[in-house]
C-alpha cells in the first residue's frame, strides 16, 4: 500500500509540473506573436546575382511611410538617399549596381493587417502590387503600413522598366509631354541625330523625395525610340535632381545614362537631360530637354 501511494504521488506531481510548463510556454509564444515586434530583414544581398532571382533584403507590415510611393534606385548614389527613410538596409558596398538594382514599394496605411507588398518580374519588366488578406482571414485590427525592398537583377546599360497596380496609380500625378527635343550623337563617324519626343511621366512623391516613371516616344527618327524607365532622387522645394536615368533607345550604345534637372510647379514640369561623364571612346550619348502639364 505505501508503495502505490508513493507512485500516485509521483504521477501526480509530475502531471502539475507539466501542466505549469505548458502554461508557461503558451505566455511566451503569446508575448513573441505580437505583429509589432516584427523587425525589417537585414539579409546580406547576394552581390553574384547571376540566377535572376529577387531577394528580398527588407520587409515589414509596420513602416513609417503613410502613402503610395515606390522608390528605385540604380547607384551607390540613390541607395545612399533610400538609407536614409529605411533602416537596416545592406550597405552598398555589398551590391554590384552593374548587375542589380532596388526597388523599395510602400503600399500606404491600411485599415488592419495581412496587407504585403509583391515585386514580382516578368519578361520585359518589374511588377509591384498590394497582396491582400484572403476573404474570411483573421487580421490585427490596426492601421499597418506594409513596404518591401528587393534586390533585382538589372543590367547597367539597359532600362527597368516598372508597372504598378491600381494602389500606386491612384496615387500618382500624371503629367504629359507639351513639347520636347532630344539629340543623340557619337559614333566613329560623328552621327546627329535629332527628333522630338511624346508621352507621359507619372510622379510619385514622399517628403523630399520623388520617383519619376517616364514613357517617351521619340518622332521623326528613322526607327521607333523609346524611353521607357524608372528613376528616384530629391525633389525638394519644386526642384527635381535625378542621378541617374537609363537613356533606353533614345541613344545607341554604349552609351552614359542621363542626369535629370528640373522644376515643378503650378502643374508645369519642366526637365533637362545631359549625359553624365564617360570613359568610352567613340560612343554615343543623348540629351534633351521637355515641357509638361499636369492631366491627372
Amino acid at each position: 500500500m505505501k508503495i502505490f501511494k508513493l507512485l500516485l504521488l509521483v504521477v501526480v506531481s509530475f502531471s502539475f509540473i507539466s501542466c505549469a510548463s505548458a502554461q508557461t510556454n503558451k505566455r511566451k509564444t503569446t508575448k513573441n506573436s505580437n505583429p509589432k515586434a516584427t523587425k525589417p530583414m537585414n539579409n546580406k544581398p547576394n552581390n553574384k546575382l547571376t540566377d535572376g532571382k529577387i531577394k528580398i533584403i527588407a520587409e515589414d507590415a509596420y513602416g513609417t511611410i503613410e502613402t503610395p510611393f515606390v522608390f528605385v534606385a540604380r547607384s551607390k548614389e540613390t541607395y545612399a538617399q533610400l538609407q536614409n527613410f529605411v533602416e537596416n538596409l545592406p550597405p552598398a558596398s555589398e551590391i554590384d549596381f552593374s548587375k542589380m538594382a532596388v526597388i523599395a514599394a510602400f503600399a500606404g496605411t491600411k485599415n488592419t493587417g495581412g496587407y504585403s507588398v509583391s515585386i514580382r518580374q516578368t519578361i520585359d519588366k518589374m511588377v509591384v502590387e498590394v497582396v491582400e488578406p484572403p476573404k474570411g482571414a483573421i487580421t490585427t485590427d490596426a492601421l499597418t503600413m506594409p513596404f518591401q525592398v528587393a534586390l533585382v537583377p538589372s543590367e547597367e546599360e539597359k532600362s527597368l522598366p516598372l508597372e504598378v497596380s491600381a494602389n500606386w496609380k491612384n496615387a500618382m500625378q500624371t503629367y504629359k509631354i507639351t513639347s520636347g527635343e532630344f539629340e543623340s550623337s557619337g559614333g566613329f563617324a560623328g552621327m546627329l541625330k535629332k527628333f522630338s519626343a511624346e508621352g507621359t511621366i507619372g510622379i510619385l512623391s514622399f517628403g523630399d523625395y520623388a520617383t519619376l516613371i517616364f514613357n517617351l516616344s521619340g518622332k521623326g527618327a528613322n526607327k521607333n525610340l523609346r524611353l521607357t524607365e524608372t528613376a528616384s532622387g530629391l525633389m525638394k522645394e519644386g526642384k527635381i535632381n535625378l542621378a541617374r536615368l537609363d537613356a533606353g533607345s533614345f541613344s545607341e550604345g554604349p552609351k552614359p545614362p542621363l542626369k535629370v534637372s528640373g522644376t515643378l510647379a503650378g502643374g508645369k514640369l519642366s526637365l533637362m537631360f545631359e549625359p553624365l561623364p564617360t570613359d568610352v571612346a567613340d560612343g554615343f550619348q543623348a540629351s534633351g530637354k521637355i515641357e509638361a502639364a499636369k492631366i491627372k
